[in-house]
């Protein structure tokens, strides 16, 4: 079952219409938005930004406004990724990218930027070598961590 939205709960404020990476969620600003069941993927991308608690997740439960750092995001496995390039072309807003230091060689290793990564899974899904993990932002320091990688401050 997809996410749905309250239509009496909805302002119409189109912070998730804007979020949704399969563009699932529509309507009229300041009235009650819809989502379209075949084109939604469950990500709930949409659920962790709505003010309103408009929008039911596949459960049947409303969802709650997150922090930005407790938002899922992609983050890149170091030792797993291998330098294919599938996440980067299904990311839907462009997220994904090589490694500037890397791009002239592409030695497999990408980046994501945080601010517009909606941790829609797409990424996950099709990576073949568990080479990105969709988690909240404040996970990333720890996990990387885990693996023996450390997080420089400006990165965090």
């Amino acid at each position: 079952m997809p996410f749905t939205i309250v239509a009496e709960n909805c302002t119409g404020c189109t912070a998730c219409e804007k979020r949704c990476p399969t563009h699932a969620i529509s309507g009229d600003p300041k009235k009650a938005f819809f989502i379209e069941p075949a084109l939604c993927i469950d990500c709930g991308a949409c659920g962790v930004i709505c003010p309103d608690e408009a929008i039911l997740d596949t459960y049947g439960n409303v969802t709650k406004v997150l922090k930005r750092q407790e938002r899922p995001i992609a983050i890149v496995h170091p030792d797993n990724c291998n330098g294919c390039g599938v996440c980067i072309d299904v990311c839907p807003f462009d997220c994904i990218y090589p490694s500037p230091e890397n791009q002239a060689q592409y030695l497999g290793k990408v980046e994501v930027d945080e601010k517009t990564c909606v941790g829609c899974k797409l990424c996950e899904e099709v990576c073949g070598w568990e080479g990105i993990y969709i988690m909240p932002g404040k996970e990333k320091a720890a996990f990387l961590s885990s693996l023996g990688h450390g997080l420089d401050e400006s990165a965090a």
